[in-house]
C-alpha cells in the first residue's frame, strides 16, 4: 500500500511536469518498470489486490459526489444503445472467432465476456458457471490485462486524431475498454469530463454481467443453481448504488462546491494509485506464455468491440 502511494505521488509530480503524458500513464509505467526489473515481493500482493478492488470502488463513489443525476441520465440515454450492441456483438463475434480457431469453448467465452463487459471481474464471476479450469481462467485474465495495457497508449492517441469531444471519447472508453479501472483511467487521461462520462458508461455496462450469468447455463447446458446464485451475488456491483446515492445528494444541492472539488481530487488520486497497482502486477514475460490462439482471440475481441463502439458513436451520437 505504501509503495502504491509513493508511486502515485511521484506520478502526480511527473504528470504536472509533463501534462501531455499525464499522471495516470506515469503511474502505470513506473509500476511496470519496478515489477519487471527489481520485482515485487509476494507479501505485497494482498495490498495490491486491495487497492485494485476496494480503493477503485471508493474512488468511483467519490466521483458521484461531483456528478449531477440529470447528467448521468443524459449520458445513459446517449450510450445505452452503444453499450447493448457492443456487449451482444462483442460476445457473439468473439465466440464465432474462437470456434473458427478451434479454441476451447470455455476459454473463448471467458475472453469474449471479459472483453465485452468488465474484464477480469467478469471472468472471475462466470468461471464457476462455466466450470472453467484454473489455467483457462489465467489465460483469459492475462489476455484481458494485455489489451487493457495497450488501451492506455492507443485510445487517447486515436481520440485526438479523430477530434473526439469529451462526451464521445468518454462513451467510447466506457464501452470498449475492458476493466472498470482501466476504462475510468483512460477516460481521465483524455479529460476530466471524459473520465466522468467513462465512469458512468462503464458502470452501466458492468450491470450486463447479471443477465449474461443467467443466460449462460442454457447456452452451455450447465445448470448448477448454487453456482449461478453465488456468481450473481459476486457480480452485483453494490458500489454503484452508493455512486448513484452520492449523485442524488449532489443534485439536491447538499454538497458545497469546495467538497465536490476535494472529493473529485481525492478520487483522481485514488485512480492513479489503482493504476500504479495495476502496473506492479503486470509481468511482461508472462504474456509470452499466452499462446497463439488466445492472443489472437483477445486481439479480435478487443478490436471488434472498439470498432463497433466507434461506428455507433459516429452514427448515433455524433450526428
Amino acid at each position: 500500500m505504501t509503495l502504491v502511494v509513493v508511486i502515485a505521488l511521484g506520478a502526480n509530480y511527473l504528470g504536472n511536469l509533463f501534462p501531455l503524458i499525464g499522471s495516470i500513464l506515469f503511474a502505470i509505467i513506473i509500476g511496470l518498470i519496478i515489477r519487471n526489473t527489481w520485482g515485487v515481493p509476494i507479501k505485497f500482493e494482498t495490498g495490491l489486490n486491495f487497492v485494485i478492488s476496494k480503493v477503485l470502488k471508493i474512488a468511483v463513489i467519490f466521483l458521484g459526489v461531483s456528478l449531477n443525476l440529470n447528467a448521468i441520465v443524459t449520458i445513459g440515454q446517449q450510450s445505452l444503445l452503444v453499450v447493448i450492441t457492443s456487449v451482444i456483438l462483442g460476445i457473439g463475434l468473439t465466440y464465432w472467432f474462437g470456434r473458427l480457431l478451434k479454441l476451447d469453448r470455455t476459454l473463448t467465452l471467458m475472453i469474449g465476456i471479459g472483453t465485452s463487459i468488465c474484464g477480469a471481474t467478469a471472468i472471475s464471476c462466470v468461471k464457476g458457471v462455466l466450470e472453467a479450469k484454473d489455467d483457462e481462467t489465467a489465460y483469459a485474465i492475462s489476455t484481458i490485462v494485455f489489451f487493457n495495457l495497450l488501451a492506455f497508449f492507443v485510445y487517447p492517441f486515436v481520440g485526438h486524431i479523430l477530434h473526439f469531444d469529451s462526451m464521445s471519447f468518454g462513451i467510447w472508453a466506457g464501452t470498449a475498454v475492458h476493466d472498470t479501472s482501466s476504462a475510468v483511467a483512460v477516460g481521465f487521461a483524455y479529460s476530466n469530463e471524459a473520465g466522468n462520462v467513462a465512469t458512468t458508461v462503464k458502470l452501466a455496462r458492468t450491470l450486463f454481467l447479471l443477465p449474461v450469468i443467467l443466460i449462460l447455463p442454457s447456452l452451455t447446458g450447465k445448470q448448477n443453481k448454487g453456482t449461478i446464485k453465488h456468481s450473481l451475488k459476486s457480480a452485483f456491483p453494490w458500489f454503484i448504488m452508493w455512486f448513484l446515492l452520492m449523485s442524488v445528494l449532489n443534485t439536491l444541492g447538499l454538497f458545497p462546491t469546495w467538497f465536490q472539488g476535494l472529493s473529485n481530487d481525492g478520487a483522481k488520486f485514488m485512480i492513479v494509485m489503482v493504476m500504479a497497482a495495476v502496473g506492479l502486477q503486470v509481468n511482461l514475460k508472462g504474456f509470452a506464455k499466452l499462446g497463439f490462439k488466445p492472443f489472437l482471440t483477445g486481439l479480435f475481441a478487443s478490436t471488434a468491440v472498439s470498432i463497433i463502439s466507434l461506428i455507433l458513436i459516429f452514427y448515433i451520437i455524433s450526428n
